[in-house]
C-alpha cells in the first residue's frame, strides 16, 4: 500500500499511544514538518474519542486494517512494550516512518538513524554516531561522536553518551545518567536515573549510582 499524500506533499501518519510522550512527538511531527497525522491509536477503551492537541483517539490496534495509511509512530516510552507494538504492526503490513527529528536537535556529519526513532528537542548527536529503529533519545540528551545505540533503546532526558559507547537493544538509559567513553552496554539493561557508568555492562542488568554498579 502506497502511503496517503496529503498537505503540501507530507506522508500520512498515525501514532500509536495518547500519552505524555505522544504529545512530545506530535510536537516534533508538526515542526519537523514531513508528516500528517491523521490520527492517534491506543488500546486503552477508556481513552478512545480523547482529544491530543486536536488528534482523536479512533481506537486500538483493531483500527489498523480499515485505515488508508501504511504508517504509524510508536510513541510508548516503555521499550518493550513499544517494541511490542512494533513487531505486531509490522506483522499487520503497517511501517515505521522514517525518523522524527525535532528541528531544535543537532545531528552532526555521518549519523543515520533508523526508522520509527525519534530525537526530540535540543538533543545533539555527534559525528558517525547509528541509532537503531524504534529508538528515543530524549530531551536535551548528548551523544558523541562513533557511538552505537540499539533498536527499542529509551535514551531519557538530560543523559550524556561519551565517544564510542554501543548501547545494546531494549535498554533503558535513565535520566541524567553519564557513560564514560568507550564503554560497552548489553541489552536490555537499565542504567538508573543520575548514574556514572564507568566499565561495560553485562545483558540484562540494573546498574545504579556512581559509580555504577549492578544490584539484583
Amino acid at each position: 500500500m502506497t502511503p496517503q499524500v496529503v498537505n503540501q506533499g507530507r506522508k500520512a501518519v498515525f501514532v500509536f499511544g495518547a500519552s505524555g510522550h505522544a504529545k512530545v512527538l506530535i510536537d516534533a511531527i508538526e515542526k519537523q514538518g514531513q508528516f500528517e497525522v491523521l490520527g492517534l491509536l491506543d488500546d486503552s477503551p477508556a481513552l478512545k474519542g480523547v482529544d491530543v492537541y486536536g488528534y482523536k483517539v479512533i481506537g486500538g490496534k483493531e483500527q489498523i486494517s480499515s485505515q488508508d495509511c501504511s504508517l504509524c509512530l510508536v510513541a510508548i516510552g516503555d521499550n518493550r512494550t513499544r517494541h511490542g507494538v512494533a513487531c505486531w504492526l509490522q506483522s499487520a503490513g503497517i511501517y515505521l516512518p522514517d525518523a522524527i527529528v525535532h528541528p531544535s536537535a543537532s545531528l552532526a556529519r555521518g549519523v543515520s538513524v533508523g526508522a520509527g526513532s525519534a530525537i526530540v528537542a535540543g538533543c545533539v548527536v555527534n559525528s558517525d554516531t547509528t541509532i537503531g529503529s524504534n529508538t528515543i533519545i530524549n530531551t536535551g540528551a548528548t551523544i558523541d561522536h562513533d557511538c552505537r545505540i540499539g533498536d527499542s533503546v529509551h535514551v531519557a532526558p538530560g543523559v550524556t553518551i561519551c565517544g564510542g559507547v554501543s548501547v545494546g537493544e531494549l535498554t533503558l538509559i535513565g535520566a541524567g545518567a553519564i557513560i564514560h567513553p568507550n564503554v560497552k552496554i548489553g541489552k536490555n539493561v537499565v542504567v538508573g536515573a543520575g548514574a556514572t557508568v564507568l566499565n561495560n555492562v553485562a545483558d540484562g542488568a540494573l546498574v545504579v549510582g556512581t559509580p555504577a554498579k549492578a544490584v539484583d
